[in-house]
Formats: C-alpha cells, sequence, structure tokens
C-alpha cells in the first residue's frame, strides 16, 4: 500500500476483562493510519462465493493465526456443550445441533504479537539497544505526529491557546496579554497525577516548591490527569503543550510520545527490593519495559531511582533494621503486603529531586552559571547534569558538540551492580 491513506486499523482486546476503551486509547487510534471509513472488522473476511477479497490475510501477518478445522470443532464443541465433548454430543434437554464447520473461517490471536524487525524490546540486550539502529519507536512517533497535524492544520494555534489559558489560570500572565511572543518564553512542567493505585502523595508540596522557585525562571508546573481529561484532543494538546513529562513508571507516561521535539520524560522508578517481584521497573542498566518506547527518539528519558523514604508503610518501626522492615512491609495479615506491591502502593517523592531536575534541565542560564554546568544540548554536558543530580540518562537527544548542529541519540546507562542481591522473582531455574 503506497497511501497511508487508503490504510484501516482496527484494534481487538483479546482479554473480556480489559475491553474498556479510555480517551487516551482513542487518542493514540486517532493518529494512526486511517481511511475515516470504520467498517466492521468482518469486512475483511472472504465471503462465502467471493475469492476475490484476500485482506483478511493481513490478520495473520499481525498476530493471528487461522484455526485449523479440528481445533475449530473442538472450539465450538465447547461452545455448546460447555466441554471439550464430541461435537456430535448435545446439550442436556436440547434438540441436537448440527453444525457445518466447512462454512467457518477463524482466526484467533497468537501467544505474542512481535515483530523482530523492531531490534528493541525490553529484552533486547543493553549493549546491543546502545550500539543498535532500532528506530520502531522514533518511526511511530513521528508517523503519529504527523498524522495529528495532517488532521487539523489549526492545531499549532490550539496548543498556544491551551498553553495561554495555563499561564492566565496560574495568574502568571493578563487575561489582556495576546501577545504570543510572550507565551513562547514559558516552559511547562507536566506532572501525572492517578486516582488511585501509585498516587502521588505530595505532589502538591512539589507543585508549590515548583511555583515558588521557577516562576521568576518562566517555568510552569500542572497537574497531568489523564482520567479528567474531557476528550482525545484535550490530551493531545495538554502533553503537546508540555516541555516535560514527570511521573511514576506506568501506562500514564506513554502519552510522554506526543511531547515536542527535545521534550523530558522523568520516569520515577518505584523502590523494589530483591524480595519483591517487579524488579525490572526499576531497572538502571537498560531502559524499563515503559521507557523502551522513547528509545532512540528525539526525546530525553530520564530516569530516578526512588528510596525507602518513598513508600509509606511500617514508618512505626525501625526502619534501619532490614529483617525487621522487610518482615512489616511483606505481612499479608495486616494488608500491608498488598499495599506494599510496586503497582499498587502510592509514594512520595524528594521535592529536592524535582527541583534539580528541573533546574539542571530545563532552567536557561546564564553567564558564569552556564559555563560552569555548560550546555544542556552538549551530550557529555547533559551526561555530567544527570550524574550530579543521580539521575539516569536512558536516552539523550543531544549533540556531540557545540560545533555540530546535528542532534544524536546517545544512551548513558549505568553498569549492573553485581553487588546487589539478585531480585528472588528474577533468577531463572537452572532446570
Amino acid at each position: 500500500i503506497d497511501d497511508n491513506h487508503n490504510v484501516q486499523m482496527y484494534m481487538h482486546f483479546v482479554e473480556k476483562s480489559k475491553q474498556r476503551l479510555l480517551e487516551g486509547h482513542r487518542l493514540f487510534l486517532g493518529g494512526l493510519p486511517n481511511n475515516n471509513q470504520f467498517d466492521n472488522v468482518l469486512s475483511l473476511m472472504p465471503q462465502q462465493n467471493d475469492s476475490s477479497c484476500r485482506c483478511y490475510e493481513t490478520l495473520v501477518f499481525c498476530g493471528y493465526e487461522h484455526v485449523d478445522n479440528a481445533t475449530l470443532r473442538s472450539i465450538v464443541a465447547q461452545n455448546l456443550t460447555g466441554s471439550g465433548d464430541n461435537i456430535d454430543s448435545q446439550v442436556e434437554g436440547a434438540e441436537e445441533e448440527v453444525v457445518d464447520d466447512s462454512a467457518i473461517i477463524m482466526f484467533k490471536p497468537g501467544a505474542l504479537i512481535w515483530n523482530p524487525q523492531t531490534q528493541c524490546t525490553m529484552k533486547t540486550d543493553p549493549r546491543s539497544l546502545k550500539d543498535g539502529t532500532c528506530a520502531a519507536y522514533r518511526k511511530l512517533r513521528r508517523d503519529l505526529v504527523q498524522t495529528y497535524f495532517e488532521k487539523d492544520p489549526s492545531l499549532r494555534t490550539k496548543i498556544q491557546q491551551y498553553q495561554r489559558r495555563i499561564l492566565v489560570q496560574k495568574g502568571f500572565i493578563s487575561e489582556n496579554d495576546k501577545n504570543i511572543h510572550s507565551i513562547e518564553e514559558w516552559k511547562f512542567v507536566g506532572l501525572t497525577h492517578r486516582k488511585s493505585r501509585r498516587k502521588w502523595l505530595n505532589i502538591a508540596d512539589v507543585l508549590s516548591m515548583c511555583e515558588r522557585t521557577f516562576q521568576k525562571h518562566k517555568i510552569a508546573c500542572v497537574t497531568v490527569d489523564v482520567e479528567e481529561a474531557s476528550s482525545p484532543t484535550e490530551q493531545l494538546l495538554l502533553h503537546r503543550s508540555l516541555h516535560a513529562l514527570v511521573g511514576v513508571h506506568g501506562a500514564q507516561l506513554t502519552q510522554g510520545v506526543l511531547l515536542p521535539r527535545n521534550g523530558y520524560v522523568l520516569e520515577l522508578l518505584p523502590w523494589v527490593p530483591h524480595y519483591l517481584w517487579g524488579g525490572w521497573v526499576a531497572r538502571t542498566h537498560a531502559p524499563t519495559p515503559l521507557g523502551i518506547i522513547f528509545h532512540n527518539t528525539d526525546l530525553n528519558h530520564v530516569g530516578y531511582s526512588l528510596g525507602r523514604d518513598s513508600v509509606p508503610l511500617c514508618r512505626h518501626g525501625n526502619a534501619s533494621d532490614a529483617e525487621e522492615d522487610r518482615a512489616c512491609l511483606m505481612n499479608p495479615k495486616t494488608g500491608t503486603l498488598g499495599k506494599f506491591r510496586w503497582a499498587d502502593r502510592d509514594f512520595e517523592v524528594p521535592v529536592r529531586a524535582i527541583e534539580d531536575f528541573i533546574a539542571s534541565f530545563l532552567r536557561d542560564e546564564e553567564g558564569n552559571e552556564k559555563k560552569k554546568n555548560g550546555d544542556s544540548t552538549i551530550c557529555e554536558d547533559m551526561q555530567r547534569r544527570a550524574e550530579r543530580g543521580n539521575f539516569v540518562l536512558y536516552n539523550a537527544f543531544c549533540r556531540r558538540s557545540s560545533s555540530q548542529g546535528h542532534y544524536v541519540a546517545e544512551h548513558y546507562y549505568r553498569e549492573e551492580d553485581e553487588t546487589q542481591p539478585t531480585n528472588i522473582h528474577e533468577v531463572k531455574s537452572t532446570d
């Protein structure tokens, strides 16, 4: 297919328990190629007396498998009888049903929908990620943004109007200020907020610090709550307005792919001790499962490891006693264990960490300060800034020297600490 406008994309919910279509889903679907003709997926299937349609083969290519007749008969039998009995068996008290399986074509999703040509997944060796040519996520981001702007030629103006509305609501500029250049001087930092599971407990303290410290530098911090967005368009305007997005590891950071060029995503890495499931969400020697989507893009992906103090549990005990602390946190009888699992845990963030991030990467510097810290667009200077603030720089979109105008993607992972205990849930079986 030569023209993306002749493509129609479909979404299949494999699990019945996960069939809720959120505004964020609609947002990303709106950036995929489509011809604005939303025919039922069954229109792709060959009709009984029509052998000309072969579009259904695309389903097989994209991770679906054709169900052979023997398997199909078993599936039909289970649907009719509730068991795997022979298809000729019948439900008690019901009339026998005759099924002509020769007229049925069935596809089922494969166990894993994965394209090895992406060359970058969470299982890819970190050395291969550093040296490889993975461009899948860069292309995805480029195509999404391009589609949004093609669909709405006035999108750029709407983004500026959205930024202006933020500044007016905060009282940073006057309602009568119509000067577009005054808005372009500002930078916007989004702090992601969730209503349940992984709530940012001290987000108000961070917002207060940001206003107190960075308003004079024309940096505005805003709360990003995708659950409150009224439409996919509002989500697009919000994220496209930001220069940085900050939040704990989770799906709410996927909208980071919508940030403008040179934007920052700060991923707060949950504290996961070696005895708790989920250590991969806190790794620094390679991108996290979520962070891989920013690999080799024109965005900057930064990580910050939260410590024991980020966990608001078992604070009445002796945290310096590791065994006592572990016993309290892992206690299923008190319900603490359920609250302690990283995916369900609320968290607190050191306010100073967010202040250091904004000061290091977003605040404009001049004179001696800039001379001391270097240029924030130079790769080595970015690396030094990250190390000084104890950040890991997974993906840096930067210049190799001040004389070079061309930007490249560099990766400054940390070395894996062999002295730390291996996570007991990630030890491979020797069987």
